[in-house]
């Protein structure tokens, strides 16, 4: 009979840490006991401890900051290509609780709202987004005046700097009347800005995910046009892709756009 193979001392510590973090007695965010620590504590090597966090932060567990630790890792949200959800929807579709901090909320810069596809006056609401109470993203919406005219006096105090809530911002627009059908989104990624990493308690630098997100009504009346920041390590973005597969994808002009490109 073939003899049991031993585990490996890092893979047995690992797995000790493993249960620890999705038991909860190390929360999202917080940081681990130093590796020192751990070597007195399991009286192993300081290379074995090496190895086993090195295991954690290779499955997305972990997460080193240099010149602070290892911190258990915030929540990594999936994204699956082809369901339009909101931001709440998604969050709590996978078990956890979704908030908002409201940042500012202030007559939005045309010639801002123009670049990301939104040609008629807006405001700009910039947030916070939190699960489970921690930062997990930083979203910059641009909605336009009109809309949000029709919101109801609830809805509106949500948006008060300072307000911390569960507001959701495709639940208001349903509840003016505006039944969402379709969105268009543009992924990619850079290097994170000052003020996004004092937000998201970031290193520097660090790699972001960048979101770019225009929603629309059935009658393809514009309703948000939204920037959305996410640590790179945090987000997970998912498709399903067919060969042989074409179809049309339909070109949106804003009627404003058409009268500012008249005459050129």
């Amino acid at each position: 009979m073939q003899a049991l193979k031993r585990q490996p001392r890092y893979q047995f510590l690992a797995d000790i840490l493993r249960q620890q973090i999705t038991s909860g007695a190390f929360p999202l965010g917080s940081r681990m006991p130093s590796e020192p620590e751990l070597s007195r504590n399991y009286g192993i090597s300081r290379g074995t401890v090496v190895k086993a966090v090195e295991l954690l932060v290779a499955e997305g567990l972990a997460v080193r900051k240099q010149g602070s630790g290892t911190f258990v890792a915030g929540i990594n949200l999936r994204r699956d290509l082809g369901r339009l959800l909101s931001f709440t929807e998604t969050v709590s579709g996978q078990g956890y609780v979704a908030e908002q901090r409201v940042l500012s909320f202030s007559t939005a810069d045309r010639q801002i709202s123009a670049s990301l596809g939104c040609f008629e006056p807006a405001m700009r609401l910039e947030r916070v987004r939190l699960v489970d109470g921690l930062a997990a993203a930083l979203h910059s919406s641009f909605v336009p005046k009109a809309i949000l005219a029709q919101f109801s006096e609830h809805d509106t105090q949500s948006l008060v700097a300072g307000n911390q809530s569960q507001f959701s911002l495709y639940s208001a627009l349903e509840n003016a009347g505006h039944e969402i059908a379709s969105a268009s989104e543009i992924v990619t990624a850079r290097l994170a800005m000052t003020h996004e990493q004092q937000v998201l308690s970031l290193n520097d630098p660090s790699a972001v995910t960048v979101v770019t997100r225009q929603t629309y009504s059935n009658d393809e009346r514009l309703l948000e046009v939204a920037e959305a920041i996410y640590p790179a390590e945090r987000y997970t973005y998912k498709t399903t892709l067919a060969r042989h597969t074409t179809y049309q994808v339909p070109l949106r002009i804003h009627k404003d756009h058409k009268e500012l490109t008249k005459g050129r």
